[in-house]
């Protein structure tokens, strides 16, 4: 009996020990795959890179702004006048294909009493836009709505949405390819490899308009006979990236 014990507590001893050894083995090839691991980790490079593109794109689309304006001596008179005033000028407007035509700043007020005239004057105005794509039609039109009355407060040029949005393509296409090549440029210098692009972020700007003509008085449109001139420029479109780039040893 005492035999048998011992015989059994010999094997349990040896189970235990291998048991430990096992884990012992185990702990250790873990250990090691960490050490492996984590310098492989800690090789790659990230690059912070930004990069702006600009491309320059001839405006397709002109926009006028003319108001219609009137003093009397009761607000219903002005308003009745200004009221006239757009309505034959949107009609004129609404005639010729292509003419986009909106209305907008309807503002009435009292005019100040003057040593001249002690009279009480009331002023009335409405603005009125007009946008198109045929430089010719749409100076024609201004010139004979200036002539009907209305003063010219603003002409300009600027990008219709799809040339825009053409534009901005191709300048965030050329702000990537720019990055690209300056991330292997990089690379080659510090003597890694381009691996990937781990995030990429890209922004745009919207062109301003081309105002070549300034604001000018219902006075000086009243006496002026040719139609206003509008000469056009190309527009710059800018579009950037960033990113953080990712570079391996070779």
């Amino acid at each position: 009996m005492i035999r048998q014990l011992l015989i059994r507590h010999r094997h349990g001893y040896r189970h235990a020990v291998y048991r430990h050894a096992v884990y012992r083995h185990a702990v250790l090839g873990a250990a090691l795959l960490c050490a492996v691991s984590a310098p492989a980790l800690a090789e790659d490079t990230i690059l912070r890179l930004s990069e702006t593109a600009t491309v320059m794109v001839a405006p397709d689309q002109l926009t006028a702004t003319l108001r219609a304006e009137a003093v009397a001596p009761t607000a219903q008179d002005a308003q009745k006048r200004v009221n006239e005033m757009m309505r034959d000028a949107v009609a004129s407007a609404k005639k010729i294909d292509g003419i986009a035509v909106s209305t907008g700043g309807y503002n009435v007020w009292r005019a100040g009493i003057t040593p001249a005239d002690r009279n009480e004057r009331w002023q009335a105005g409405q603005n009125l836009t007009l946008t198109g794509k045929d430089p010719e039609a749409m100076l024609r039109l201004v010139g004979d709505l200036q002539q009907k009355g209305l003063a010219e407060s603003g002409l300009g040029w600027r990008l219709s949405a799809d040339a825009e949005r053409h534009a901005r393509e191709e300048a965030t296409k050329q702000a990537l390819s720019g990055l690209r090549g300056r991330a292997d440029k990089a690379a080659d210098i510090l003597g890694l490899t381009f691996s990937s692009f781990r995030e990429v972020r890209l922004d745009s700007v919207t062109p301003p308009p081309i105002m070549p003509r300034q604001m000018v008085t219902h006075s000086t449109m009243a006496a002026a006979a040719p139609p206003p001139t509008a000469e056009t420029e190309d527009l710059p479109v800018s579009a950037s990236a960033e990113a953080d780039i990712v570079l391996k040893p070779r």
